[in-house]
């Protein structure tokens, strides 16, 4: 029985886009031999990963059926977003000013998502986390990149799984970012048959961030090791 169109575009644009399932697909892949690197942060950040996917099935799914997705969208978002915070976390020692730093910047992004479903209730997207979360990733990644570049490592940076990790999330905070202060412009100003181009746009820019992602999985072994 042939599938309807639907069903068919939610598998082929969703489920089966390569953009989305490239971090797990790369993971497993690093699975198939011992050649890449395995910190010890990178199991909780293949988990984190395997549940950021898993949550966008759901919520694709759910829209294809004409349900209101951002009630369930309010409540998995923060977790995503905790558990990347933990990831970048457990990337370096955990002395006390970082755990005061990154346990600050997790209440924010937590009291940025209950202040966000009180202002504009659980049926919207919730725009004031968004933006928190954006802010956030965008201060830690340009952080803890710059730690990289003074680090005393002869490795390469583009070597290092962490580089990638906190590349993609400053391509994601950015593009976020400036898709949510100017989307309601655009939704404003642009015509009927204009309006896919910023959605392609951001589009592209998760693209990119999901690619980015992947790469920390497939980062080689030095030679020496």
């Amino acid at each position: 029985m042939i599938a309807p169109p639907k069903i068919y575009r939610f598998l082929v644009f969703y489920v089966l886009n390569p953009w989305m399932v490239a971090p797990m697909a790369a993971y497993l892949w690093s699975l198939c031999g011992k050649r890449f690197q395995r910190p010890t942060w990178l199991p909780l950040f293949a988990t984190v990963q395997a549940f950021d996917l898993a949550q966008g099935i759901v919520f694709t799914a759910m829209a294809y059926m004409a349900i209101n997705n951002q009630t369930f969208r309010h409540l998995v978002q923060p977790l995503v977003c905790a558990g990347l915070l933990l990831t970048v976390f457990r990337m370096a020692p955990a002395t006390r000013p970082r755990q005061f730093l990154y346990g600050t910047c997790l209440a924010i992004v937590l009291a940025a998502a209950v202040a966000g479903a009180l202002l504009d209730g659980v049926k919207w997207r919730n725009a004031v986390f968004t933006m928190t979360m954006s802010l956030v990733f965008l201060s830690l990644a340009a952080w803890e990149m710059k730690k990289l570049l003074a680090s005393e490592s002869h490795a390469p940076l583009t070597s290092l799984p962490e580089f990638w990790v906190l590349a993609a999330l400053l391509v994601y905070g950015s593009g976020t970012l400036a898709f949510n202060a100017s989307s309601n412009y655009f939704l404003r100003t642009l015509p009927p048959h204009l309006l896919p181009i910023p959605w392609v746009i951001v589009g592209t820019i998760h693209a990119i961030h999901e690619v980015l992602l992947a790469k920390a999985f497939l980062c080689p072994k030095p030679a020496s090791s």
